[in-house]
């Protein structure tokens, strides 16, 4: 499965150190926006999560990739990073775009493609066998401070409904 991350999900992620796990099952793409506005900017503030990216990118572990042509979305009320995973996505093969920003997912949810809160990534590597429940739940914990309480609340009773 092929995954888009924004900006904040991909901080997240890497703060809560789950990112090497998910680049294992899953092909784990960063447009070149995202990771300035993560790693390029992070580095400069000496921000940990953005070491951790620059390793997983530097090992191979994780795609920047550029977007190419004209923004198709230029005039869409989004960040620069959320501009350049919707352009990415709708130029490339994507099956799936990660954020936890609420104005991007409503227009993600108008234009049916197809999307995850952060915390849903936890639920997918939970699913397909990355780490056992319990991990699953820690790893959810870990991200409690960061998503809102709702994602929480739903994502911990769909990890816990599992066998």
């Amino acid at each position: 499965m092929r995954i888009l991350l924004d900006t904040d999900a991909s901080i997240k992620l890497t703060k809560i150190n789950v990112m090497e796990i998910v680049a294992s099952g899953f092909d784990v793409i960063l447009t070149e926006q995202v990771y300035k506005e993560q790693v390029t900017a992070g580095l400069k503030r000496n921000l940990p999560d953005a070491k951790r990216m620059e390793k997983l990118v530097h090992e191979g572990k994780i795609t920047v990739s550029e977007v190419i042509g004209k923004s198709s979305v230029e005039n869409f009320r989004l960040g620069a990073g959320e501009k350049s995973v919707l352009d990415y996505y709708l130029a490339n093969d994507m099956d799936l775009i990660v954020s936890d920003d609420e104005a991007f997912l409503r227009m993600l949810d108008i234009y049916e493609i197809p999307f995850t809160p952060v915390a849903g990534i936890i639920l997918m590597c939970v699913m397909n066998g990355l780490f056992n429940k319990e991990k699953g739940l820690k790893y959810l914990e870990l991200l409690k401070p960061m998503i809102k309480e709702e994602h929480m609340f739903f994502i911990k009773s769909k990890i816990e409904e599992l066998k």
